[in-house]
């Protein structure tokens, strides 16, 4: 790959943005890992150690469940229990979307005796099936995490500039696709087809330039709205969109198992996407910089190529809601090389933060803890003052 994928004035400021590499995280005695396990209920219930389910309907319910790898020692995780394996959550309902929102919203306000901080995060990525993904678990399942004083404390002490890491340690935390994504979404996104989040402008904040940042009005309770479902089908369906046509006009060739297009000769005026000049010269620039030899032949021999050259097989994002400043944003990061998803980078305080799993054993007394933190809050749940409408129907 070309050094730089990024005009000289975007790669500065992609190299200012705040990161941490890495925050450690315990896990559990004998884990062993495995992704992609969970296609059936059954499969749901026989890997997983499920404390929780609520039923939507025949086909939509959240079961609660407890990783044995966590990001976290104060985390649990939501996973889509229906029937039919569901990727997005746009492929959801929008009772079940509502259902996650006041679900994280019951989160945070659990959160605050605890003094922790909440981040809710998921990923977008069913399509990567040979290398690494950002979906690992191609079922959707939210990530619920309260980050304690001391992580925040961490993360406050040891931040630095992503310029500050070696470009393979930069990429996997903020990748240059990132940013671009970042550009694209605010000329594709019309704020005003928009219910509930609010754009903030690309580039004018650090978090703004590695993803597309939305605030919530409302705070943690913008969350439970029922409009949420519309932005979120919305902004997926215009990444989608936007995704396709700049495939369709600057590759060739097809997508499958260490397989992908690569880059030919295009012109830029061709992406029949409603870009703004520059904009469109940023991506013409970062898929110019592209070497296409690099994208084709067999793979799966060397992770470190397979993970940070290879790229994934489709369109893929994560997505991040926490507080900063007193406000809580929604940001969705565009991925294209990375292996990081959603809970395994997350946002603290305006920092990118890298999480590094499995550092060492969760000890006897923290497996307590954490698993009274879990119960406690499945407790909380009906106690929301919008649960019984979505939960309890009729009750």
């Amino acid at each position: 790959m070309a050094h730089a994928l990024l005009p000289q004035r975007i790669e500065d400021a992609r190299a200012a943005v705040p990161v941490l590499d890495s925050l450690p995280a315990k896990s559990y005695p004998g884990y062993t890992g495995g992704t992609g396990r969970l296609r059936s209920i059954g499969q749901l219930y026989d890997r997983t150690t499920v404390f929780g389910r609520i039923t939507l309907s025949p086909d939509e319910a959240y079961a609660l469940t407890n990783k044995r790898a966590p990001h976290a020692l104060h985390e649990l995780m939501v996973i889509s229990g229906g029937t039919s394996q569901r990727s997005g959550l746009h492929d959801h309902s929008a009772a079940f979307v509502r259902g996650l929102g006041i679900m994280a919203d019951a989160f945070a306000a659990y959160c605050r005796p605890y003094d922790l901080t909440p981040v809710v995060s998921w990923s977008y990525d069913p399509a990567t099936l040979d290398r690494e993904s950002i979906q690992g678990e191609k079922r959707f399942h939210a990530h619920l995490v309260g980050r304690t004083p001391a992580e925040r404390a961490t993360v406050a002490a040891k931040a630095v500039p992503a310029g500050q890491l070696s470009a393979t340690r930069a990429r996997r935390i903020v990748e240059e696709a990132s940013v671009l994504g970042s550009l694209i979404s605010a000329d594709v996104v019309d704020p005003d087809a928009l219910r509930v989040l609010a754009p903030v402008p690309a580039l004018s904040t650090p978090t703004a330039t590695v993803t597309a940042q939305f605030e919530l009005p409302d705070g943690w309770a913008s969350l439970t709205d029922p409009a949420l479902y519309d932005d979120i089908t919305y902004i997926h369906r215009k990444l989608r969109r936007t995704y396709d046509a700049i495939v369709r006009a600057t590759t060739t060739g097809s997508t499958g198992h260490w397989q992908r297009p690569v880059i030919r000769e295009f012109d830029a005026d061709d992406i029949s996407v409603p870009l703004r000049p520059q904009t469109r010269a940023v991506l013409a620039h970062y898929l110019r910089a592209l070497r296409p030899e690099v994208l084709t032949g067999n793979r799966g021999t060397d992770r470190a190529r397979d993970t940070h050259v290879y790229p994934l097989a489709d369109l893929a994002y994560a997505v991040t809601i926490a507080e900063q400043a007193g406000k809580v944003y929604l940001h969705l990061r565009v991925n294209l090389f990375s292996d990081l998803g959603g809970a395994g980078i997350s946002i603290i305080d305006g920092v990118i933060v890298k999480t590094k799993k499995g550092v060492s054993t969760l000890m006897p007394a923290e497996i307590a803890s954490r698993e009274t933190f879990q119960s406690e809050y499945l407790r909380r749940i009906p106690q929301h003052p919008e649960a019984a409408r979505i939960f309890f129907p009729g009750a």
